[in-house]
């Protein structure tokens, strides 16, 4: 794991500083109020003023915001896939769901947030390509346990998603099964305290595949790391196991590493190329 570390902070040492990052925000009628949102334009962007682009929007984990793109290093490492070719150009947003789960809640309606208010301020104000077929979804940790909802319950909305060490978990999270303070803190702040299991199964991945039409999914790829010290490859494994059974495409992947970014810089460049190769000929 040391030698792996090290590997993965060599390469984004070494990746160009060219990648910006906008922070804006837009107003949310979901909401009710404004939304924090990051925004990274491909490098051709500027110079193609008639070109039209995919997005990818980007949705975070549990105790972070729209800046982790720059934060953990994940902006210089898209940026870099793109200049060398090896990813599609896209535009990517990331939208910030505080410690929301980006479920429709007490505390806001966040999962509204993501298909209804966030692509409609893209389109209005960035050059995509319009409606399902430009749009891809991309989760990490609690973002990753938001897409795959999506994925599911919304598959009208985004035309791929892909996520990693997404939150799927085979049981309610407790104290006693190990969940940390923080995290139980988190929970309990969107599902109740205790967790109300009505609003827990209406939103796990896990349940919800059963539900959807899988004619009607989106293109669909998740992988986490076979070591993620929180247990989530045992979640992961098992949507697999149920999506193979109903016969549903898709890709998984379960690689050496731990829960972090460290794991998501050594997989970005896979979930990127699924996005941008699933949307890009759409583009054309």
């Amino acid at each position: 794991m040391r030698t792996l570390a090290l590997a993965v902070a060599a390469l984004v040492s070494a990746l160009p500083a060219s990648a910006t990052v906008q922070m804006t925000t837009f107003r949310s009628a979901s909401l009710g109020r404004d939304a924090n949102v990051a925004v990274q334009l491909p490098p051709s962007y500027a110079s193609s003023p008639d070109r039209r682009y995919p997005v990818v929007v980007a949705l975070h984990g549990l105790f972070e915001g729209p800046g982790f793109l720059e934060r953990r290093g994940l902006s210089a490492a898209i940026d870099e896939l793109w200049r060398s070719g090896r990813v599609p150009e896209f535009i990517v947003v990331a939208v910030d769901g505080g410690n929301s789960f980006y479920v429709n809640a007490a505390g806001g309606r966040y999962e509204d947030l993501v298909t209804k208010d966030a692509p409609a301020w893209i389109e209005a104000n960035y050059r995509v390509v319009p409606g399902r077929a430009g749009r891809g979804l991309w989760g990490v940790s609690m973002g990753g346990y938001a897409a795959l909802r999506i994925a599911f319950t919304h598959p009208e909305v985004y035309a791929a998603v892909a996520t990693h060490s997404a939150m799927v978990l085979e049981a309610i999270p407790t104290r006693e099964g190990g969940a940390g303070n923080y995290q139980m803190n988190a929970f309990n702040a969107v599902f109740g305290n205790p967790i109300d299991p009505a609003l827990w199964a209406a939103n796990d991945p896990l349940a919800l595949q059963a539900k959807a039409s899988a004619a009607s999914l989106p293109a669909l790829r998740f992988d986490c790391g076979a070591q993620d010290r929180f247990g989530l490859f045992l979640g992961n494994a098992d949507l697999h196991k149920r999506l193979e059974a109903r016969g549903v495409r898709h890709e998984f992947e379960l690689g050496p590493g731990d829960h972090g970014y460290e794991y998501v810089l050594t997989m970005l460049e896979k979930s990127l190329r699924f996005l941008g190769t699933t949307l890009a000929p759409k583009t054309r």
